[in-house]
């Protein structure tokens, strides 16, 4: 899904400010980069102590908020209070910050962040809502090198590709896994392929592999066990469908290029893979699988993916369904 955090950059460039902010995804590093943005742009670092105050929203009442919206800032010209997990007001309670919404404070600006929020309250928000889901697989690049650049060092291609493979499209994760590959480097400016095989760990390739390799072999039970050891790791559900929909899409080109007679190679090219370990893997998976078997699966995942997003039974239920039904499909 296509992120707002360029929009957002771009309005803060030109001078533009709003007197609220809706931050809203699953995102954690945009969330906390796209705060740091509008801070930066709004209030100069020495009159933060007086005029920033930050509140979460399970601790504090909407009055409470609004009336430190009420308040006049102190020897500067705005204040700005920022509200984290808004998901968490019922929706009376979103509702109570309405009628302030219309008539905001001139010299206050409001930041609500949220894992996700009723579509009602961000058509109330207008242009200040601020979508921050996952980038799509092809911006990670672009991520990669940014936050590179602001640790003040340059990655080489392989490096930056061998770590979309390994950390997927979490920008935290990535962003945690450069810090420790430019420590690694130390004072050298560029980070290499051998440095990020060093520093970042390989058990979400290892774990996601253990997962397909269990279905593949009908093992149900290892299959839900394995699947619990990435829940309880900490992985947001549509981050661990996307690891899963990730791998069956390769094992189903990598499949189709066997089929045809070509190699490994091949499959490296049209994937645009670098790592050995992943490349191993995928050829000795594939033989457990069919074509249509595998075609089958990722259809089961659209329906999941849908699922999901519109069920209210639980997000861990419905994915272990899932991983029953590729049990019997594959």
């Amino acid at each position: 899904m296509r992120t707002d955090f360029r929009r957002l950059e771009e309005e803060l460039a030109k001078g533009k400010t709003r007197p609220f902010y809706l931050l809203y995804g699953e995102e954690d590093y945009l969330i906390k980069k796209a705060i740091e943005e509008v801070l930066t742009a709004l209030l100069p670092p020495q009159f933060r102590d007086l005029n920033f105050r930050s509140y979460h929203a399970e601790e504090t009442t909407p009055q409470e908020i609004i009336g430190a919206c009420n308040t006049l800032p102190f020897m500067a010209q705005r204040r700005v209070i920022l509200v984290k997990d808004v998901h968490n007001y019922s929706k009376n309670e979103l509702g109570a910050f309405l009628p302030y919404l219309k008539s905001p404070s001139p010299t206050t600006s409001l930041i609500f962040t949220a894992e996700e929020i009723a579509a009602e309250f961000i058509r109330e928000a207008k242009e200040g809502a601020f979508h921050l889901g996952r980038p799509l697989q092809g911006e990670i690049p672009y991520w990669i090198h940014k936050i590179t650049k602001e640790l003040g060092k340059e990655i080489s291609p392989e490096a930056a590709e061998y770590l979309q493979e390994v950390i997927g499209r979490d920008l935290l994760g990535i962003e945690n896994e450069l810090i420790k590959a430019s420590l690694y480097v130390g004072d050298r400016g560029r980070i290499e392929l051998k440095d990020v095989e060093e520093v970042v760990s390989e058990l979400k390739i290892a774990t996601i592999f253990e997962l397909t390799k269990a279905i593949g072999e009908r093992d149900t039970r290892k299959a839900l066990r394995t699947l619990g050891k990435i829940w309880e790791g900490g992985e947001h559900y549509l981050k661990i469908l996307g690891m899963i929909a990730r791998q069956l899409r390769h094992l189903l080109v990598t499949k189709e290029i066997l089929a045809k007679g070509g190699g490994s190679e091949q499959v490296r090219k049209e994937l645009g893979l670098s790592n050995p370990y992943y490349l191993r893997e995928l050829s000795a998976q594939v033989k457990n699988f069919t074509s249509s078997a595998l075609q089958e699966a990722l259809l089961n995942l659209w329906e999941t993916d849908m699922r999901l997003k519109s069920s209210p039974l639980p997000k861990r239920l419905i994915l272990e369904g899932l991983i029953v039904r590729l049990c019997r499909i594959l």
